[in-house]
């Protein structure tokens, strides 16, 4: 038998197996190891989503060693055990279930406060979200509505990487407006004008400085909007109750950062419309610290000027300032010795006040400190309201919010005290209305629409009618509750009043 036939007979010699073939399931594990070290060790840039690049974070403060900032196209995670989650998880399944006609609006904060730099706490942004998801899919509402969450980071410091990923998604997403916008800042107010280069329509809810319509030139932004009051609106909300309420003694206490355009014109509009004059003004400035937080910091400067406020005696301090800058003068105030001939003061602020709400504060110890604010929405706010003739219909629409709130979304009522989810609800309603009118999906046709809705077509909203003044992107006649806080963080109203000293005229002939 030839050579060719005996192989062909018997086959093929056998060869003994491999090593990887022999350890296979060593193999399996080795791979399996390291595939999972790799996982482990994805760059931070790695870990953000579409539309999302990464940024260093101080972990300790955040709970992450970075954040992403930009669109977030995915609704994913924006940085390690993000908190948010649970609600990201929500908007992506509405998102994806939103079928091909759809329209987007945009929720633009810092969605990571970082509490070292940023006034606004955490929870009062997850509240902001919750707003924004009961305003874009009531039980009833139009089909088609995404939202998608966007972070420009503390501080707003990376605003132009969001606003360059909103202009770039702008079309494709068929954005319909940027909501929100955070807090009034030199930073959001260059965002702004930066959208509305492209056409693209802001309204703001909590971004409350008179200048935040205007450019860092001082041009007027076309296409911004905002449901809440300008600071001009609180101040003399303000200085009418100091007025009826006989304060004689002002002393004033104001934030001076360049950056923080909430503070300095809050100031200037208390000056303009005070009906008592100002006899003492103390000033600060915030800067990052790398040892102490800026409470911290604030709580020990404030504690120098003791001495010299207890000398001033004033029957009123009137605090242009951030909210977390206010709990460390009032900690100082209460807490740093009693003064002769003042036993007790009365504080009074505007909005960035409600961060302060829910949490125990010293203002029963060697002062009394009675503390007051402008809010811009509290619940249940109508109750003060109920011998207006309109009242009716302005409780009516608030339930309407509640119904939707705490029955179709599941959120809780006691996450409504601070204002933060119907403020924002306000002015995802507005987008959504603005969605639904216009038969465009270009983003560049719904200033024009935003601008229709006025006092013979307001919006009906939690905090009140939504109505944008057609020259300023104001709203036309807000309503403006005065709370005070406690010394267990509850609070309580005080009164109800009006941006203009009336609620807004929706006849035919309104004054636009």
């Amino acid at each position: 038998m030839s050579r060719a036939r005996e192989r062909a007979a018997t086959g093929p010699p056998v060869r003994p197996r491999g090593w990887a073939h022999r350890h296979r399931a060593l193999l399996i594990a080795v791979v399996v190891v390291l595939v999972g070290a790799v996982l482990v060790g994805l760059k931070p840039w790695e870990s953000c989503g579409a539309g999302l690049s990464a940024v260093d974070a101080d972990e300790a403060s955040v709970g992450s060693s970075y954040v992403c900032v930009g669109l977030n196209l995915d609704s994913g995670p924006v940085r390690e055990d993000d908190p948010l989650d649970p609600l990201e998880k929500l908007i992506k399944a509405r998102n994806d279930a939103a079928g091909e006609s759809f329209k987007t609006i945009v929720v633009l904060e810092n969605l990571a406060p970082d509490p070292n730099v940023d006034s606004q706490p955490f929870p009062f942004v997850r509240r902001e979200i919750q707003g924004a998801i009961t305003a874009a899919w009531p039980k009833n509402g139009p089909p088609g509505i995404r939202l998608l969450l966007a972070n420009y980071g503390s501080n707003a410091d990376h605003w132009r990487v969001v606003a360059d990923e909103i202009i770039a998604a702008a079309a494709a997403q068929r954005i319909v407006a940027v909501t929100d916008i955070g807090t009034s800042s030199e930073n959001s107010r260059a965002l702004v004008a930066e959208l509305s280069k492209h056409g693209i329509a802001s309204i703001g809810a909590t971004v409350t400085a008179d200048n935040m319509n205007t450019d860092p030139k001082g041009a007027r932004i076309d296409n911004f909007f905002r449901v809440g009051p300008t600071n001009t609106d609180e101040a003399r909300a303000a200085a009418g109750y100091i007025a009826a309420h006989g304060f004689r003694r002002v002393m004033m206490i104001q934030g001076v950062g360049k950056e923080d355009t909430y503070a300095t014109t809050l100031a200037e509009a208390f000056k303009s419309t005070s009906k008592v004059p100002v006899v003492f003004t103390k000033t600060y400035e915030v800067k990052p610290l790398t040892d102490k937080s800026r409470e911290a910091n604030l709580r020990g400067l404030f504690s120098r000027w003791h001495n010299d406020i207890c000398g001033a005696k004033p029957d009123l301090i009137y605090f242009a300032g951030r909210g977390l800058d206010l709990g460390a003068l009032v900690a100082a105030l209460a807490g740093d010795g009693a003064c002769e001939g003042l036993d007790s003061v009365t504080v009074m602020t505007g909005d960035d006040a409600s961060t302060l709400a829910g949490n125990s504060l010293p203002l029963d110890k060697d002062i009394a400190v009675r503390l007051r604010y402008t809010a811009l929405a509290y619940p249940d706010q109508w109750d003060m309201f109920t011998a207006d003739p309109a009242y009716p219909t302005y409780k009516k629409n608030y339930d309407n919010f509640i119904a939707e709130f705490t029955g179709t979304h599941g959120f809780p009522k006691e996450e409504l005290w601070d204002g933060a989810a119907m403020i924002e609800h306000d002015a995802v309603a507005a987008a959504v209305e603005a969605a639904v009118q216009n038969v465009s999906s270009d983003p560049v046709s719904v200033p024009d629409v935003l601008r229709s809705i006025d006092c013979n077509s307001p919006v009906p909203g939690a905090t009140g009618f939504v109505a944008f003044d057609q020259t300023t992107g104001n709203q036309l006649d807000k309503a403006l509750p005065i709370l005070s806080i406690a010394p267990d963080g509850s609070v309580h109203p005080v009164d109800l009043v009006w941006s203009r000293g009336r609620p807004l005229n929706t006849a035919p002939d309104c004054v636009r």
